[in-house]
């Protein structure tokens, strides 16, 4: 075998492994979530991506959403309770967020009286 061919099988695979070991790691997401929000009497469903670090998506505010759920760890729980001063009207509104936080599933499912309590109750993370 001629030594040029000699050097090149050698210096492809060091060359490889030589940038692999010094490529940065990759930076995963804090948070990917798929929300979804049916108005029951209109029969309208919205669908949303939501990325957190770097936060994007077609959420229309990823930032928002963001920061919210970092600001609880992405406890979903929370957007079921809290005050709303809204009328008890009966027009229900089902949303489902699935997903993960930090490399953990996340799943949330709840019926919210009407649009009004979704306003005050899981927003911004649900528009």
């Amino acid at each position: 075998m001629p030594l040029t061919l000699i050097r090149r099988a050698v210096a492809v695979p060091a060359f490889a492994a030589a940038l692999f070991a010094t490529a940065a790691p990759a930076h995963a997401e804090t948070g990917q979530l798929e929300i979804t929000r049916h108005d029951v009497r209109s029969g309208e469903k919205r669908q949303w991506f939501l990325a957190c670090d770097p936060d994007g998506g077609t959420h229309p505010d990823p930032i928002g959403a963001c920061d919210g759920l970092r600001g609880s760890d992405a406890d979903l729980e929370r957007l079921r309770f809290g005050p709303a001063p809204c009328a008890k009207i009966y027009d229900p509104v089902e949303v489902e967020i699935v997903g993960y936080w930090n490399e953990e599933p996340r799943r949330f499912r709840h019926q919210y009286p009407n649009p009004c309590y979704v306003r005050y109750q899981a927003a911004p993370v649900v528009p």
